[in-house]
Order: C-alpha cells, then structure tokens, then sequence
C-alpha cells in the first residue's frame, strides 16, 4: 500500500491506507509526446503539503471535480478547505484563516468513461461560469484517468 500512496501522490484518508511514516513530497515531471509537461508530486500522508499548495497558487476560488466513486470514499478530503475550520500550515508556519481561504465549488461526475462525454463537458463548463469562476480560478481535478482527460479538455 505504500507503493499505491507513492505513485498516486497523495495520502488516502482510509484506514487500510494509514501508514505512521511521513515522507515530504518529491517533485517529478510527467512528459507527454516531448510536447507538454505535467508537474506532479510523490509522497505519503501529505495532505496538508496538497492543500498547501493549492492555496500557494492564490486562486480566487478553487473548482474541485471529483467523480462518484471518489467522492464516496474521500469527499472530505479537502475539507479544510470547503469550510474553512482548521489551519492550514504554511512553509513559515503562519496559518491561512478561513477569510484567507478561496471559495471550493465541487462538480460530481459519473465513474470511468461515462464521464467522457460532450453533455458533461458541457454540464462543467456551464457550472463554471455559474459559478463565477475567473482566469485567477484553480481546476483540480480529484479521480482516476477518465476524469483526468474530462476535465483536462475543460
């Protein structure tokens, strides 16, 4: 299990998961066909390193799409910052407060490839815009493969 938590770059909040090791997160580079480069991150139990940086990018609001499954199993994964309870620690130790925290809209699709679908991309982009998102606005896409390509034409 820890190789799963490794190659997913993120911890998994299910017991089965718990590991009392804390390993920072190593960056690592994905290359797509020598044209796109894809920043990505490895660790174990970095959840608060995640949110840390999400909120280091000073999106005016973050869209958080997730799929059924996902969100059945860890929907509360980032909900420190969808309510904005808690701190989250930053590099110098000083917390971001709930009125520093940006707006977190989550958008639900269906698992796998029935995500893939023109009705959906138009369901996001829909929900974008009623949702006020800006250029400033951060999209992290939180699943499996079929999401990732969804939301990555979005």
């Amino acid at each position: 299990t820890s190789w799963l938590k490794r190659c997913l770059g993120f911890s998994l909040p299910h017991t089965a998961f718990q590991d009392s090791s804390h390993m920072p997160m190593e960056p690592i580079s994905f290359v797509f066909a020598d044209r796109a480069t894809v920043p990505g991150w490895l660790g174990v139990d970095v959840q608060d390193e995640i949110l840390q940086h999400l909120l280091d990018v000073k999106p005016d609001r973050i869209l958080l799409i997730t799929d059924e499954t996902v969100d059945s199993l860890h929907g509360d994964y980032f909900s420190a910052l969808c309510n904005g309870k808690g701190d989250v620690l930053g590099e110098t130790g000083d917390s971001n407060t709930a009125s520093e925290m940006p707006e977190v809209d989550k958008f639900i699709l269906p698992c796998g490839d029935s995500c893939k679908s023109w009705a959906n991309l138009t369901a996001l982009m829909e929900w974008a815009f009623g949702v006020g998102a800006t250029k400033r606005s951060l999209v992290v896409a939180f699943g499996g493969g079929a999401l990732m390509n969804v939301t990555g034409l979005f």
